[in-house]
């Protein structure tokens, strides 16, 4: 985790701001490494099993952290912002932390596309580090839900005391060493800070990707929007009619693609409340008719 811009850049940062930013950047890095090897979305850090998580020194020129994840037998995993043997492990830690902080902040990555590919890569490809058999979208869901506010405190130095401008987040994984595709700003700070939610409501049709039945959750593509757009099912369409509606779609969609039937085209229709940033963004979807 490096900032940059403004104390920043004269190797100095604002004291109290910085260790809430340190302390929100373990949280994601510890829930998220914590669900890959066990399965379980926990609340706390101090739960976490299986690995433990260093912190290196700071490093002049802009203000950067560096932490490294380690194994339960010891070895060097990752380090975000060192490490090896188990390369494999830290590629996909990367991704799952990259991943987490990029659908918090807005960035709409493509879950099969993404993590989804590299979760299912590590599996195929031979002996690797146990990790859990339910890595679904919605189980990162149901994480990204826990480490929002670890994300969040990541803005701190930016948005509190203006002690720097931006957060880059980087990895060294073996011999290889990169930039991760998500940064933290003022802008970012906007999408999750707050959220607004309209007054009158409008339809939305599209593809369903994912639904968790336990938690009336899901995703819907939208065209108009060319992402998955989060929607939750209002209490007064939380009935078998509308659930079937939404896994027909589902799993129709999903059985077209697996048979190389080009594109899912089963649409689903939903009159839903927008949930907004307050420049307008839409954030998610709480459906009230189907």
């Amino acid at each position: 985790m490096k900032f940059k811009g403004k104390w920043a850049d004269q190797h100095a940062i604002e004291f109290y701001d910085v260790s809430q930013a340190m302390a929100g950047f373990e949280r994601v890095v510890a829930l998220t490494t914590h669900l890959l090897i066990n399965g379980k979305v926990i609340t706390q850090s101090p739960s976490a099993k299986g690995f433990k998580l260093v912190a290196l020194p700071p490093e002049e020129g802009s203000w950067k952290l560096t932490v490294g994840l380690v194994g339960a037998m010891g070895p060097a995993i990752m380090a975000f912002g060192t490490a090896a043997p188990d390369t494999a492990f830290g590629w996909l830690t990367k991704s799952a932390v990259e991943y987490v902080i990029q659908e918090t902040l807005g960035f709409t990555p493509n879950f099969d596309e993404t993590l989804g590919a590299q979760i299912r890569k590590y599996r195929n490809s031979g002996p690797r580090r146990s990790i859990s058999d339910d890595l679904s979208v919605e189980r990162f869901d149901s994480l990204i839900e826990k480490t929002e506010s670890g994300v969040k405190s990541l803005h701190r130095p930016i948005v509190y005391s203006g002690s720097a401008e931006v957060a880059s987040f980087g990895y060294r994984v073996g011999p290889d060493e990169g930039q991760m595709d998500v940064y933290a700003d003022a802008s970012t700070f906007e999408y999750i800070d707050k959220t607004i939610t309209s007054d009158n409501f409008s339809e939305y049709c599209g593809v369903v990707s994912s639904y968790n039945a336990n938690t009336f959750r899901g995703r819907l593509y939208i065209p108009e929007e060319k992402r998955t757009v989060p929607f939750e099912l209002g209490d007064t369409v939380r009935n078998a009619s509308v659930v079937n509606a939404i896994t027909s779609s589902l799993s129709t969609n999903a059985t077209q693609v697996l048979a190389g039937g080009g594109e899912p085209t089963k649409e689903v229709c939903f009159t839903a409340y927008r949930n907004e940033t307050k420049t307008g963004r839409l954030k998610s979807l709480l459906v009230v008719e189907v």
